[in-house]
């Protein structure tokens, strides 16, 4: 049960990560909420196991960090109109509280901003809720956001809280623009405001037209009570001149909240921007600082909508090797909109699933996206007369067979072209041998023009084969070379991800490396002194094993022995 525990606490952390501090949804948010509630009632039947999840040091490296003068905590999400139901009797019952102030879930990120004197002094990111990333330098290039109120009072301090968003017409430019320079379109606006926001380059953050709508006031560093109401407290915000979103009513029953959360999903579409439900704030602001020092805001609950569904049409499929040689069936369908989004690929995970779905090309077939995950199929609607998916039994790429044991997966890694490839972008990746300049695309051309077959050919690369490559011109090709030079003095930690070991990722290799901390003493590595090792799963000790006792990946080693300089 312990080990139960802990991988589903790595997993929710891994979630938890994307999603508050790089504004990005791996899996939906139904999903993430029954894996919490999982991990809690785990938890509750097994209390020694209990343990709490910390994200603060996952704040990005590239900005300031600075502590918030009140928590910016996140508001607890449901589903379910009972939830909601259950939510506002308590908090009448509890506070004899009768108005509620519903507002649109705007899809951005929130963001806090700091006035001294009416002057814009700090802008901060929710980051962990206790201190965020400070983004000032990108702030003030969006027009919204004023870096002087003009107002009758000065205000010697003054916070406004808000969302960060763009309009789905901006949206839209952008991803158009991407096409045209076969660059990679967002997947939703909100990983477009996130990127943005977090951007080194200011000039992209104006040309982007980011806007913002204000939704709280902070008159001092430790008080947020400046009206009696939710709404007055909006009112004043907007007096003041900053941006509301206007499409907020003070409602006092469930009925009332119900009828309002139905008349927005019917005009969601019209909204100018990417909405994912209301929220419903208890407009007593007496009552909101009741719960200041809580784990989440308590005086509001978010009403999310349901998961996006359209049908469409299986074209056919793709098979995907990765670096490892896993096999990935990736469906290409008729080209649909759901919520702003082209989607013209779906997730079949792997090849049990075909079997399971019984699939057919031309099936229809209904297709559900929540956050930026890949969208998948939800069920098929009607079948179509085509015999059902053959599943492959050879390597897409290499023609060798498949092999079947637990996972579909091809073994042929030396010769695997695909695989290979890939191998060669994760070694020259940042955690590997960090060459800048060399990114996928580049290498694949490489690849299919015959100028590297393996890692070691890369350092013999000469200008004029690299300038010969479509689309690199001479300066970017110098910048290739000298970043390829530059990459020959390497730490081990380093060293041992670039080899691709199956399963062996940088936190491992820094384990590796602080334990054996020469290369000689990682090459001498045997069962006995992994076994020792207790940190390493038996899964990672046998990779490790199974990597080193192959001849044809010891002389790669010996190869960039000769060529590198490990430290």
């Amino acid at each position: 049960m312990k080990k139960k525990i802990k991988k589903l606490r790595k997993k929710i952390k891994k979630f938890a990560y994307y999603y508050y501090n790089l504004n990005t949804s791996k899996i939906t948010d139904e999903k993430y909420d029954f894996l919490v509630k999982k991990l809690k009632k785990l938890e509750k039947k097994y209390p020694k196991l209990k343990k709490k999840i910390n994200l603060y040091k996952y704040l990005s490296k590239n900005f300031k960090i600075k502590k918030h003068s009140l928590p910016m905590l996140s508001i607890k999400n449901t589903y379910s109109i009972n939830e909601v139901y259950k939510y506002i009797k308590k908090i009448k019952q509890k506070y004899k509280e009768k108005n509620f102030c519903c507002e649109l879930k705007i899809d951005g990120i929130a963001v806090s901003l700091i006035y001294k004197n009416n002057y814009l002094i700090k802008a901060l990111t929710r980051g962990n809720t206790i201190q965020g990333e400070d983004i000032t330098k990108n702030i003030i290039n969006i027009l919204d956001i004023p870096i002087i109120i003009k107002y009758k009072k000065i205000f010697n301090y003054l916070e406004i809280r808000g969302e960060i968003y763009i309009s789905k017409k901006n949206f839209q430019k952008i991803n158009k623009l991407n096409l045209i320079n076969n660059k990679k379109c967002f997947s939703n606006s909100r990983n477009l405001v996130s990127g943005t926001i977090r951007q080194l380059n200011t000039e992209c953050v104006r040309t982007r037209n980011l806007s913002f709508f204000a939704y709280d006031i902070i008159y001092n560093k430790y008080n947020r009570l400046i009206k009696k109401t939710h709404l007055e407290c909006l009112n004043k915000i907007k007096e003041i001149g900053f941006p509301i979103e206007e499409n907020t009513k003070i409602l006092n029953n469930i009925e009332d909240i119900k009828n309002f959360y139905k008349k927005i999903i019917k005009k969601r579409k019209k909204i100018k921007f990417e909405i994912d439900g209301i929220i419903i704030k208890i407009n007593n602001r007496i009552i909101q600082n009741n719960f200041i020092n809580t784990k989440y805001i308590k005086w509001a609950i978010a009403y999310k909508f349901p998961t996006q569904k359209k049908s469409t049409f299986l074209k056919e499929i793709k098979y995907k090797i990765g670096r490892t040689g896993i096999i990935t069936p990736i469906g290409i369908i008729k080209t649909i909109n759901i919520g702003g989004v082209n989607i013209k690929h779906v997730n079949l995970y792997n090849l049990k699933y075909i079997k399971k779905l019984s699939l057919s090309i031309e099936d229809k077939i209904l297709i559900e996206r929540a956050g930026d995950v890949i969208p998948k199929i939800n069920k098929i609607l009607k079948k179509s007369k085509n015999s059902k998916i053959s599943i492959p039994v050879k390597c897409p790429s290499c023609g060798n067979k498949i092999n079947f044991d637990h996972i579909p997966k091809c073994t042929s890694n030396l010769i695997c072209l695909e695989q290979i490839k890939k191998n060669i972008i994760n070694t020259v990746s940042k955690n590997g041998l960090n060459i800048t300049y060399l990114g996928p695309k580049i290498i694949k051309k490489l690849f299919s023009q015959n100028y590297i077959k393996n890692i070691t050919d890369l350092f013999f690369l000469k200008q004029k084969n690299i300038h010969k490559i479509l689309g690199i011109k001479k300066k970017l090709s110098k910048k290739i070379l000298l970043s390829i030079e530059k990459s020959k003095k390497i730490k081990l930690t380093n060293f041992i991800y670039s080899l691709s070991i199956p399963g062996i990722g940088i936190n491992t290799a820094k384990k590796i490396s602080k334990k054996y901390k020469t290369l000689n003493n990682f090459l001498d590595i045997n069962l006995k002194n992994l076994k020792q090792f207790k940190i390493l799963s038996h899964k990672k000790s046998n990779s490790i094993l199974e990597y080193l006792n192959n001849k044809n990946n010891i002389n790669l080693i010996k190869k960039l022995i000769k060529i590198l300089n490990i430290n």
